[in-house]
């Protein structure tokens, strides 16, 4: 900078003023090395929150989808991958064949393992690499998760005889395998994993035939994982690869009718549900961030002010002597960049180490889980981001109390005093006389009156903390636990097998029903009440459809009549069942002649109906007897829908979609079927006997019958109080984080307000005013800004409560908004503890040297 008119640079002067002035202010530095680090410990730990959720989600539904990829082709043959491995579009592609996915071995009846063909690509891509023995050779060599080793009851040992009943094609085999290697079962997994050699595969080619599209059988089916070359679209690539190899797919146009059709998507895990593509979470991010940017300006754009305002005479001497308002300027700036230099780094450290820690309860809160693994890396985003921001909030701050300290004119920063705050603004203030006398509480609110701008700025910032303490709050108790549960589990308890709660129910065995003698345990425990019985079909068995043009569906029978799935259920779980339209006749519904048409609702509680189908329409079913692929119609009976009715979908069905769903009473409905499949049995419990009946389950499917399970309320309250806890932690941190900001900025007011004015404090106890009364006036001025603080927190949380929080709970299905305040009335006797104490202890420190001392300071 040449500012002189000859041109002779003065950046070392500046430079060694700005230092000066730094090391002159060592109170005021701390307090905004303090303000500067707590602003950047919130940017730091949104900025690290935000990128562990997405690298941990990102892993999680990798391992969740049993492996990296991608593009994923299913179901297809050798002769499909041979043409699409060689393509150059691909950098590496994994090769997966299934042998067999019925393994029939005592033990795996909770625990579902199939048998596969891996190539070295396929167990990178799916983690499987043995951490212990090495990969299949030899044509009878095999390796095996942990978990599924256990469930066959065979040690974890190089060289243990693995023994596999198991079926290709429809025909059972039995085999002496030996355990060559085995790794450690991924947390997130839901099924094991058997892995034969390349020997194994080769040796039973002719049973491994592609025979998918005709008999739906899975032995034989190839899986490619595929990872491109570059950057860019994924589903484009996919498009792309598959158009030069002659092939489509249903995203393509394709139809499974056409002779190149092939089963192929994007991997969940490489789909576009990203930060910026999700609205709430963006809008989340932003107003995080702009809150934080406002919490660290108020303190830090405070502290220059202050800083300002405390060396204004100091500038005033300065531009007497011929510095420029840009040199000034530059001066303030200088010691902000000093100050961010120290405070940024310290803000960053502590910042990641807390969004680190508070990673897990943030995916506990999702469907996703911290015990399976949080994944958070120091990316170099995180703290260049996060520093970023922080800087540029102190560059936002430090600007205008800068460009105050430049355009004061000299004689103005001399006379200036803090009894004449806008001296420099060019505002006249007029004096006025007191009418009530020289009373402690009346000067107090006078002090605080001469700097308006100063003192609405530390209210603001403590106000903030305690509004975002009670929107936390306010959102932990508007959520309701019954809607919450409801929706999941309208029953106490509910038991069938294990296949039912892996959503397989309507493709395992017959022998794999839920059991009468788990039923008759049930009903025989003290802590019974009552429960109901669910019976349908199988759609690999037989099935039930109706006339086409009555509701849609993708399967159907021979004729081309939808199917759809028919229920017999007793009167406890038809009971429990809202009727939408119609009204219920008991007597006319078991005499065979009617149905309930079952309705859903989404997650606000909005009915989905189908207009095709109304009360008092008559039906015409067909039984379809099922044969592979084919099916033939062999019996068709009427029937008039009574009333339509809203059922829940994990208690009242088998956890399937895609099917029109009706209900009948049990009794009709068994000699309708040939094969009737016992789904489940819903029940309640006696009055807090629930823990009771719990201990009783868990025992019993693990002693008594291991092939059958169980599900309760208690399952998922547990998950609401961990949303709950999620939302308490973070909020109550950030709070907390945003609360210190508050009172250090409070803290930084009252310091120096004290320091400019010890020469003014020192005048009044000169002409007579006690060190009490004047510890008393100070404490005066904690109060009131406490009481501003109170009155703003009241007003503006009540504000945000009624109009922001009541809005975002339109938008949560299992809100219960609620006007909450009493979090604010738990803190405010701490609050007007604080600013009580904290003037009077300030002063204590500064009235140890004597009145004479003082009055000669400048």
């Amino acid at each position: 900078m040449n500012d002189i008119l000859f041109g002779n640079s003065n950046r070392p002067v500046i430079k060694k003023l700005s230092n000066r002035y730094f090391k002159a202010g060592k109170s005021r530095n701390i307090i905004a090395i303090i303000a500067i680090a707590l602003t950047t410990i919130l940017f730091t730990t949104i900025f690290t929150l935000g990128s562990g959720l997405i690298d941990t989600v990102h892993d999680q539904n990798i391992r969740k989808q049993g492996g990296d990829g991608q593009a994923v082709l299913n179901y297809i043959s050798d002769e499909v991958f041979d043409n699409i491995k060689g393509n150059e579009m691909i950098e590496q592609i994994a090769y997966t064949k299934a042998v067999s996915y019925h393994i029939n071995n005592p033990g795996l009846e909770k625990w579902r393992a199939d048998m596969w063909f891996m190539d070295d690509t396929a167990l990178k891509f799916a983690r499987y690499e043995p951490t212990t023995g090495h990969r299949p050779e030899a044509e009878n060599e095999i390796m095996a998760d942990t978990k599924t080793l256990d469930a066959l009851g065979i040690p974890a040992e190089i060289g243990a005889t693995v023994t596999l009943d198991y079926q290709i094609k429809g025909i059972s085999y039995s085999k002496n395998f030996v355990l060559c290697g085995f790794w450690e079962t991924d947390s997130l997994s839901n099924i094991g994993r058997l892995i034969v050699s390349k020997a194994f595969v080769d040796n039973n080619s002719e049973l491994l035939t592609y025979t998918y599209p005709e008999d739906n059988d899975y032995s034989g089916v190839v899986a490619a994982y595929v990872m491109f070359h570059g950057n860019g679209a994924i589903e484009s690539k996919l498009h792309q690869l598959l158009a030069e190899t002659g092939y489509t797919c249903d995203t393509m146009g394709g139809s499974p009718s056409d002779d190149n059709y092939v089963i192929a998507r994007v991997s969940p895990a490489y789909q576009g549900s990203n930060f910026l593509e999700n609205p709430a979470l963006l809008i989340s991010g932003i107003v995080g961030i702009l809150l934080i940017m406002i919490t660290g300006y108020l303190i830090i754009y405070n502290i220059f002010q202050i800083s300002v305002i405390q060396d204004i005479q100091s500038y005033g001497q300065l531009k007497t002597l011929g510095t420029t308002k840009r040199q000034i300027k530059k001066l303030i700036s200088k010691q902000a960049m000093l100050l961010s230099f120290i405070g940024i780094p310290f803000g960053l450290l502590i910042g990641f180490f807390v969004g680190r820690a508070l990673v897990p309860f943030l995916m506990n809160g999702t469907v996703y889980a911290s015990d399976a693994g949080v994944k958070v890396t120091a990316n170099p985003i995180i703290f260049i981001g996060a520093a970023l921001f922080a800087l540029v909030t102190v560059i936002i701050s430090v600007n205008k109390p800068a460009k105050i300290a430049g355009s004061v004119s000299p004689i103005e920063a001399i006379r200036y005093t803090e009894n004449d705050a806008t001296a420099f603004q060019g505002k006249k203030t007029s004096n006025k006389k007191s009418i009530h006398g020289a009373k402690i509480h009346r000067m107090a609110l006078s002090n605080l009156g001469r700097n308006k701008k100063r003192t609405i700025l530390v209210i603001i910032s403590m106000t903030l903390s305690l509004v975002l303490f009670n929107t936390v709050f306010t959102l932990a108790s508007g959520f309701d636990v019954e809607k919450y549960v409801e929706k999941f589990v309208n029953k106490d308890f509910i038991i069938s097998t294990a296949d039912y709660f892996n959503f397989k129910f309507g493709n395992s065995d017959s022998k794999n029903d839920l059991s009468t003698s788990f039923i008759e345990a049930v009903k025989q425990n003290p802590a019974f009440d009552e429960g109901g019985e669910l019976y349908t079909t199988k759609i690999l068995e037989e099935a039930f459809s109706v006339e086409n043009g009555v509701t849609s569906n993708y399967n159907k029978d021979a004729e081309g009549n939808p199917l759809v799935q028919l229920y017999g259920a007793d009167d406890f779980l038809l009971n429990s069942m809202d009727v939408i339209e119609g009204t219920i006749d008991w007597e006319a519904l078991k005499s065979g002649n009617y149905v309930l048409y079952a309705l859903t609702a989404d997650d606000n509680g909005n009915i989905i109906d189908d207009p095709n189908i109304h009360v008092g329409d008559t039906l015409h079913f067909n039984h379809v007897q099922m044969n592979g692929l084919s099916s033939s119609i062999d019996n068709n009976f009427d029937c008039k829908v009574m009333a339509k009715v809203l059922i829940n979908e994990n208690t009242d069905t088998i956890r399937s979609t895609g099917f029109a769903k009706f209900y009948m009473p049990t009794d009709v409905f068994l000699p309708l079927c040939e094969q009737p499949h016992l789904v489940s049995f819903p029940f309640n419990v006696v009055d807090g006997m629930e823990a009771d009946m719990e201990e009783f389950l868990s025992s019993y499917v693990e002693d008594i019958e291991p092939s059958m399970n169980y599900d309760s309320k208690q399952t998922y309250i547990n998950s609401f109080n961990d949303l709950t806890s999620l939302i308490i932690t973070i909020g109550g941190a950030l709070s907390i984080i945003i609360g210190l900001i508050g009172i250090t900025n409070f803290v930084n007011s009252v310091l120096t307000s004290i320091i400019t004015r010890r020469k003014e404090l020192a005048m009044l106890q000169s002409i007579g005013m006690t060190g009490k009364q004047l510890k008393k006036m100070l404490s005066f001025e904690g109060l009131y800004y406490a009481t501003g603080t109170v009155v703003a927190s009241i007003v503006f949380g009540s504000l945000v409560s009624v109009i922001i929080v009541r809005a975002i709970s339109n938008s949560i299905w299992f809100f219960t908004y609620k006007f909450v305040i009493f979090p604010m009335f738990v803190i405010y006797p701490f609050l007007i503890a604080l600013t009580v104490i904290i003037p009077a202890i300030i002063y204590r420190k500064i009235a140890k040297t004597s009145i004479i001392e003082r009055l000669h300071q400048n």
